[in-house]
Parts: structure tokens; C-alpha cells; sequence
């Protein structure tokens, strides 16, 4: 893990009253500086396992990409669920995407 990043209890394992896919998210892990926080599941699919991070930070505003470095995926307006300023990134652990930016 990176030196600027510590783990910290997940919500579903200290008794918190969570619901949904949160209940799910079995890793927890803040920077150090109290900016960001970020939770994570690992998910079985048909493509492997895949983890998936939901990131925010304090303020519940925008992250700029330069700070989450991630491609980005919007739904459906119909498939929209807006509850929170989160951010969610998906990590395939077992495959690699066919395009992206080579040096």
C-alpha cells in the first residue's frame, strides 16, 4: 500500500448501520492527510475477479482525474443513482483493457 494511504475499520465491521452495496465493501482506507477515503469489495464476475472502490473526499466535491486517474463510466440517466459525491472505479484484477495510452 502506498506510504500516504492507511486502512482503517470498514464500515460493516464496526457496527456501523450500513445498507446496500456498502454492506458489501470489506476495506476501508484513508490518506493521510484526511482528504480522501475510499472503500472496497472484491467481486467475482464473468471476466474474474474485479474490485471496486468507491472514493470521496471531505468536502463532497468533484475529485479532479489528474488525482483519480481512472477512466470514467456514466450511466444511463435511468440507471443514475446520485445519493452521494462518490466516485466509483473498477480494478480488474485478471484482465487488461485493449486500449489505453502505451509509451
Amino acid at each position: 500500500m502506498h506510504k500516504n494511504w492507511q486502512r482503517v475499520p470498514a464500515p460493516n465491521t464496526v457496527g456501523a448501520k450500513v445498507h446496500g452495496w456498502v454492506r458489501e465493501m470489506n476495506e476501508a482506507y484513508k490518506d493521510i492527510n484526511g482528504q480522501y477515503a475510499v472503500l472496497v469489495r472484491t467481486i467475482d464476475t464473468e471476466l474474474g475477479k474485479v474490485k471496486h472502490a468507491a472514493i470521496r473526499n471531505i468536502d463532497s466535491t468533484d475529485i479532479p482525474w489528474n488525482e483519480k486517474q481512472a477512466i470514467e463510466f456514466f450511466p444511463k440517466q435511468s440507471e443514475l443513482i446520485d445519493e452521494a459525491s462518490m466516485y466509483h472505479i473498477w480494478v480488474f484484477e485478471e484482465k487488461e483493457l485493449c486500449f489505453g495510452i502505451h509509451i
